[in-house]
């Protein structure tokens, strides 16, 4: 089972490397790509400057990899990625890519 978790924002390297591995698999028509990214609301005259990620790893990682797999194959994907952060992550960072 994957570990969906990294520590910190996610790197748009991360995105675009992970396009980039998959220029081999010649059957792929297309990439859809979510991004999740932290914003600046403004709540009560105080602006968001950052959100704390916790998460109960091993039963979301288990929760996650059940919902792929079911993704995967009720739609008959190739292959699907996900990733979430955990820790402090800044507005304006990434936290989340499917």
């Amino acid at each position: 089972m994957k570990n969906i978790f990294k520590q910190g924002a996610i790197p748009a390297t991360l995105v675009a490397e992970s396009i980039a591995k998959h220029q081999v698999k010649t059957q792929i028509g297309g990439h859809s790509i979510f991004l999740g990214q932290v914003r600046a609301d403004q709540i009560e005259d105080k602006t968001v400057s950052a959100i704390l990620f916790t998460a109960y790893e091993d039963m979301a990682n288990e929760k996650v990899a059940e919902i792929r797999e079911y993704i995967i194959t009720k739609y008959q994907l190739s292959c699907a990625h996900i990733y979430h952060s955990l820790g402090e992550i800044k507005a304006g960072e990434l936290c989340f890519f499917v």
